[in-house]
C-alpha cells in the first residue's frame, strides 16, 4: 500500500490523460510533478509543440491571419522554443517543418465549436479535466482535433497492425477520453477523432468506435488504481527523454547521480 499521506493526496486529485500517461513514462517524474509540485523546466520538443499550438489557437481566435502565421513563427522561434537544443540539423528540420506547415496552412474541414476549450467532466464519477485543441462540427456531428508534433501516419488497413498503427492507437487514447467530455457537454459522442500532424503535414480522421471507447475507459480506471497503490515511484532513466523531454530532470536526484557516474 502507498503511504497514507500520498493516498490522501491522490484520492483528491482531478485526473487527466497526461496525469496518467506521465506515470507510465516515469513514476518519479510523476511524483515530482503531481506530489511535490516542482517547477517544470522548458524543453525543446515540448516547447516547440506548445508554440505551434499557440499560433493555431491565435488564428482561430482571429488574432492572426493566415499570412501572419509564418512571420510570427519565424520571428518568435528563438524566444518561444526554449530548452537545450538538440543538434543543429534537428533544429533546422523543425524550423523548416514549421515554415512549410504555415506556408500551406488551411482551415480544418469543420465549423469551429471551440478552440483550446477547457473541459471538466467525469468518468464513472472520477473527476477529469482536459483541453481540446479544436472541437469542430459538421452536419450535426462533432469532431475532435488534436494538434500533434509527432509524425503519425494514417492507418494502414493491414490485417496485422504495423508499428505506426499501434502508435496511432496509443495516441487515440487521449482523444477517446475527451470523447467522454464531448458526450457529457454536447449530448453525443464525436463522429471522428482527428490528428493535425503539423510536422509532416498529415491530417488523420479516425472514426469513433464505441468498443474502443469502453476499452479506454477500462484502461483509465485500471491505471488510476495502479497509481493509488504505488509506494516506490522509481525512475525510468533514458538519455534522450531525460535530456530533451522531461522538464524535471534538473531536479531528479537519480538523473543527477547518473551524470556523476
Amino acid at each position: 500500500m502507498s503511504d497514507m499521506i500520498y493516498t490522501e493526496l491522490i484520492n483528491c486529485m482531478t485526473w487527466s490523460y497526461s496525469r496518467i500517461a506521465s506515470f507510465n513514462d516515469c513514476k518519479y517524474k510523476w511524483f515530482l510533478k503531481y506530489i511535490r509540485h516542482d517547477t517544470e523546466c522548458p524543453k525543446f520538443y515540448s516547447s516547440y509543440g506548445k508554440f505551434i499550438h499557440k499560433l493555431i489557437e491565435k488564428y482561430y481566435d482571429n488574432k492572426l491571419t493566415k499570412q501572419e502565421l509564418k512571420t510570427e513563427f519565424v520571428l518568435n522561434f528563438q524566444t518561444e522554443v526554449e530548452g537545450d537544443r538538440p543538434s543543429a540539423n534537428i533544429v533546422s528540420n523543425y524550423i523548416r517543418a514549421g515554415i512549410e506547415y504555415f506556408d500551406s496552412f488551411t482551415d480544418f474541414p469543420y465549423n469551429m465549436v471551440s478552440v483550446e476549450e477547457r473541459m471538466e467532466f467525469d468518468i464513472d464519477g472520477i473527476p477529469f479535466v482536459g483541453y481540446i485543441d479544436f472541437l469542430g462540427e459538421l452536419d450535426g456531428e462533432y469532431y475532435i482535433i488534436d494538434n500533434k508534433s509527432r509524425a503519425l501516419k494514417p492507418r494502414s488497413g493491414r490485417a496485422v497492425p504495423t508499428k505506426k498503427d499501434i502508435e496511432l492507437d496509443e495516441m487515440l487514447v487521449q482523444l477517446y477520453i475527451y470523447a467522454a467530455a464531448v458526450k457529457q457537454k454536447y449530448g453525443k459522442f464525436p463522429k471522428a477523432l482527428c490528428f493535425n500532424c503539423f510536422r509532416n503535414g498529415v491530417f488523420i480522421e479516425e472514426p469513433f468506435v464505441l468498443d474502443k471507447y469502453y476499452k479506454v475507459i477500462s484502461w483509465v480506471k485500471e491505471n488510476i488504481e495502479i497509481i493509488k497503490q504505488e509506494s516506490d515511484f522509481s525512475p525510468w532513466l533514458d538519455y534522450f527523454a531525460c535530456t530533451y523531454i522531461c522538464g524535471y530532470s534538473d531536479d531528479c536526484c537519480y538523473w543527477q547521480e547518473r551524470g556523476r557516474i
